[in-house]
């Protein structure tokens, strides 16, 4: 199977929510979804007119103003290159590698790549045409210029929904327990679904109009996990 890589993301792994079943889920979450799994950098709030959610990003991160100056002119620079996709797509590895290291050495970061089954990249841009910008959005971008199969190691496979540049996750909506009802549902190692032919049918049952979840296409994106 052909996966072509939609680029990189810099996230910090979570906590399982008190809303995800704990018989299911992992007690340590990696996601592609910024609801549950914060990314970096946070652009919401560096192009946003609020100092105090600036000043409240800035001690989070635990960053002297000066250094937090930096990461600001290092984003609006790789922005405006193409080499950082709107809002947190990272188009190399070594890019995100760069990043973390300046700005992140003293917090535990993990990069992972996204990738989309050759057959899914069609459909998925054909739901962004609907959107404005298509070019804005990173993970578009990528997939639509396409840059190659993913270099990453594979951890498995994640239900997610895409609109407006950022990702849904099946664990956003507690699918988890439709699913093992459903289905023979059991994660990986990892904390990802195993197979992509599980994915699959996990995707067909979120798609369907009577299972409530947010209206977006839900498809079986493959993560992969990046040498530090």
């Amino acid at each position: 199977m052909n996966i072509r890589s939609g680029g990189y993301l810099l996230i910090e792994r979570t906590k399982r929510a008190a809303y995800m079943d704990a018989q299911l889920i992992p007690e340590s979450v990696q996601s592609a979804s910024a609801c549950i799994c914060e990314q970096h950098p946070a652009l919401d709030v560096l192009w946003g007119t609020s100092k105090e959610r600036k000043k409240a990003y800035r001690e989070r991160l635990r960053l002297s103003e000066e250094a937090f100056f930096k990461l600001t002119e290092w984003v609006e620079i790789h922005q405006e290159s193409g080499d950082l996709g709107y809002p947190q797509t990272f188009q190399t590895v070594e890019l995100a590698k760069r990043f973390r290291n300046c700005f992140f050495s003293h917090i535990e970061l993990d990069i992972i790549e996204l990738g989309l089954p050759e057959s899914y990249v069609a459909d998925f841009l054909a739901e962004g045409d609907e959107g404005e910008s298509l070019e804005r959005y990173g993970v578009e971008r990528l997939l639509r210029h396409g840059c190659g199969a993913p270099v990453g190691r594979l951890l498995g496979y994640e239900v997610l929904g895409y609109e407006n540049g950022m990702f849904h996750s099946y664990l956003c909506n507690g699918l988890e327990q439709d699913f093992a009802k459903q289905f023979s549902f059991q994660l990986n190692r990892h904390g990802f679904i195993s197979t992509f032919e599980e994915a699959e049918r996990y995707c067909t049952y979120s798609n369907q109009e009577d299972v409530e979840t947010e209206s977006v296409l839900w498809l079986p994106w493959a993560i992969f996990e990046v040498d530090v």
